[in-house]
């Protein structure tokens, strides 16, 4: 029953604690890093286009595939942070269409270059 208790306690600790974690990152506005998100997700488009055309090959440009799928989960905690500055509705409606737009255009070209059979 001891040992419950202290695991108990440790976590408890651990989730209270995990906000003030979050507030250690520096404070990015949200803009900023949305920018940063869309830019991401079509420089990921572009390189699995030029992979499944042939112009380069995985081998070429895997160091940035790499960089980009650890950008993004960045990218992801920095906009989960509860310190940063906020936007106005216009623009989280225009960010939220413009990261829609940008991950349907990447599925389509994930679905063609599979299709293409070069990837």
């Amino acid at each position: 029953m001891i040992y419950a208790t202290t695991f108990y306690n440790v976590v408890a600790k651990y989730f209270a604690m995990s906000e003030a974690n979050l507030s250690l990152i520096t404070s990015v506005s949200k803009k900023k890093v949305i920018i940063c998100f869309i830019g991401l997700g079509w420089s990921f488009i572009a390189l699995i286009a030029a992979t499944a055309i042939g112009i380069v090959s995985y081998h070429e440009v895997k160091y940035l595939f790499w960089g980009i799928s650890i950008g993004i989960p960045a990218g992801v905690l920095l906009i989960s942070n509860p310190n940063t500055p906020g936007m106005n509705a216009l623009d989280e409606k225009k960010a939220i269409s413009a990261i829609a737009v940008t991950f349907a255009v990447l599925v389509i070209v994930v679905i063609a270059a599979m299709l293409q059979g070069n990837i």
